[in-house]
């Protein structure tokens, strides 16, 4: 087990929150939860309620979504990335299944903790725009590349 101190510098040392100012990055490792996941282990399902973020400490995650009764891998992300932020931000189910890939040590951040934490760090909120904006470009290609691949162009 770490101390709380020891966390405090694990979180300061990624980029993601490193503008944090050192108070606040002291009740944020206090407020979440260091989780502990194995190789092809669900982090949550696609469709539970949570409404809790992710932030990947070390390791990788795969992001699926069930289609007509299988899975489909949508993405891989890799350490240092943010997840689960959907379902806190809109308090909707969540939309993707999300399963480690070899071991993982993720950071559990209750949902209000994480409203709280961008509402009162502008240069996280930044940082998560450009998380999400980066996202629905990629989605975005892979959707036209899809059509493209389907319509045979």
């Amino acid at each position: 087990m770490t101390s709380l101190d020891q966390e405090v510098a694990l979180l300061r040392s990624v980029p993601f929150f490193s503008s944090i100012e050192a108070g606040k990055l002291k009740l944020l490792a206090y407020s979440s939860e260091k989780l502990g996941f194995e190789d092809g282990e669900d982090v949550f399902r696609q469709g539970s309620t949570d409404g809790d973020a992710y932030f990947i400490l070390q390791g990788s995650v795969d992001v699926l979504t069930e289609r007509n009764g299988h899975e489909v891998k949508v993405a891989h992300l890799p350490q240092h990335a943010l997840f689960g932020e959907i379902s806190a931000f809109c308090d909707i189910p969540r939309t993707a299944t999300v399963r480690a890939r070899g071991h993982l040590l993720a950071l559990r951040i209750p949902k209000e903790n994480f409203l709280n934490l961008i509402a009162d760090s502008p240069g996280v909120a930044l940082q998560i725009i450009r998380v999400l904006a980066l996202r629905v470009a990629a989605t975005t290609n892979d959707l036209v590349a899809a059509l493209e691949a389907r319509d045979g162009n």
